[in-house]
């Protein structure tokens, strides 16, 4: 019962947070295009949220949050927390099975980067133990109904905006935060009913990759190597160790 406890504020917690993103994080998209041209704050003293996380780096799609002495790369294994997903004001919930299916893909997403690295999975938190909180916000999704025709266009898929947060897993303290929004273009219908989850995964692979680039450009330079029990595995996931 306490576990089930602790996972609701997490959620809760996460649900918070998203909901300040949205106009922090420019979202003028076309659908199915997104700048990833990095423009880093250019202000004296950074933007800082009420968490503690520096405003690091902001694209017309994405910003990256960062604690100033996070020391993210000395951690070597990530617990995958999938926090959910909002949807957008006037989206129809998705069937049952289509939501679990998110929630399989985000979760797939964060895994994906941790295949044949120094990076494992762990099912529990440690020391050396980064929480890795994944959900969706604004989630709109076009669901066709079942024509069994492809004949039919569709302006827009729909889009969404994806929050990451790394947590310490036995603070809870908040180390980097990471949001991006996609649009999921047009084009021909699937014929089948119901959401093309299939753009939507596509759209998930991408960001999380971005998101990859953003830490390889700020773990490195920030990780203190000292000697702990941890072997710095997000350190050496970056390509530098």
């Amino acid at each position: 019962m306490a576990s089930h406890r602790a996972t609701d504020r997490r959620r809760s917690g996460w649900r918070g947070v998203a909901r300040t993103i949205g106009p922090i994080v420019g979202l003028a998209v076309i659908a199915g295009c997104a700048s990833t041209r990095t423009e880093p704050v250019s202000t004296a003293a950074p933007v800082m949220t009420s968490d503690g996380l520096a405003e690091v780096s902001r694209t017309r799609t994405s910003g990256l949050w960062v604690k100033p002495d996070h020391q993210l790369g000395r951690y070597d294994d990530v617990l995958i927390n999938v926090a959910g997903f909002l949807y957008r004001d006037g989206q129809e919930p998705l069937s049952t099975e289509q939501e679990r299916e998110i929630r399989r893909m985000l979760a797939g997403a964060i895994l994906g980067i941790t295949e044949g690295t120094p990076v494992g999975v762990a099912n529990r938190s440690g020391e050396c133990v980064v929480r890795v909180e994944i959900g969706l916000k604004d989630l709109r999704l076009f669901t066709a109904p079942d024509t069994g025709s492809r004949s039919s266009v569709v302006s827009s898929f729909g889009e969404t905006t994806m929050v990451v947060e790394f947590r310490d897993s036995l603070t809870n303290v908040p180390l980097v935060r990471y949001a991006a929004h996609r649009g999921l273009g047009g084009g021909p219908g699937t014929g089948h009913g119901g959401a093309d989850l299939g753009r939507l995964g596509k759209a998930l692979g991408a960001m999380v990759t971005d998101m990859t680039t953003e830490l390889q450009t700020i773990v490195p330079s920030t990780t203190v190597r000292d000697a702990t029990t941890c072997n710095d595995g997000i350190y050496k996931l970056t390509g530098r160790g």
